[in-house]
């Protein structure tokens, strides 16, 4: 029995975690900068009601906090938290929360116009979520271990 050593490839943390870090970052620019472009019928995110989520009424509100807006704040504001944690979770959650947060204004903008026309908000909001859940992979991973596994080998045989 013969002993084969087998060493996986190592990529450097600190590649992992810069890009983890500056497209976290990104996309939680993202996020938080479609709250200040318009989303429908130049309604800014800021002022866009939460009842846009689920009905097809599009009206504006003076409550900050009951805004889309506020919300896309929020998920850009949880993406950069989970910058703390190693694996990235609570990043990918956030963005994953913001994809379906734009995908049901989406259906809801089709409802009422039959017609995607959706200004740059959402559109933003979107590329900024899909952008936090890649970063969400990135990162610290495990150090590749060399192990020793213990391999049987066959001598060969002559044949007369």
């Amino acid at each position: 029995m013969a002993l084969r050593t087998r060493v996986a490839p190592v990529r450097s943390p600190a590649t992992g975690i810069g890009l983890r870090l500056i497209l976290t970052l990104l996309g939680a620019a993202g996020l938080i900068a479609s709250a200040f472009f318009p989303w429908f019928s130049d309604i800014e995110g800021k002022d866009l009601h939460l009842k846009s989520l689920i009905e097809t009424t599009f009206v504006t509100t003076s409550n900050m906090f009951a805004t889309v807006g506020f919300v896309a704040i929020v998920l850009g504001l949880v993406a950069v938290v989970g910058l703390a944690a190693r694996f990235g979770g609570l990043t990918r959650a956030a963005g994953a929360l913001g994809i379906v947060m734009v995908v049901l204004f989406g259906i809801e903008v089709y409802r009422e116009t039959s017609s995607i026309e959706m200004q740059a908000g959402p559109w933003i909001a979107l590329a900024g979520s899909v952008v936090a859940v890649l970063a969400g992979f990135l990162g610290w991973r495990p150090p590749a271990v060399a192990t020793t596994e213990p391999v049987e080998t066959v001598e060969p045989v002559e044949t007369p």
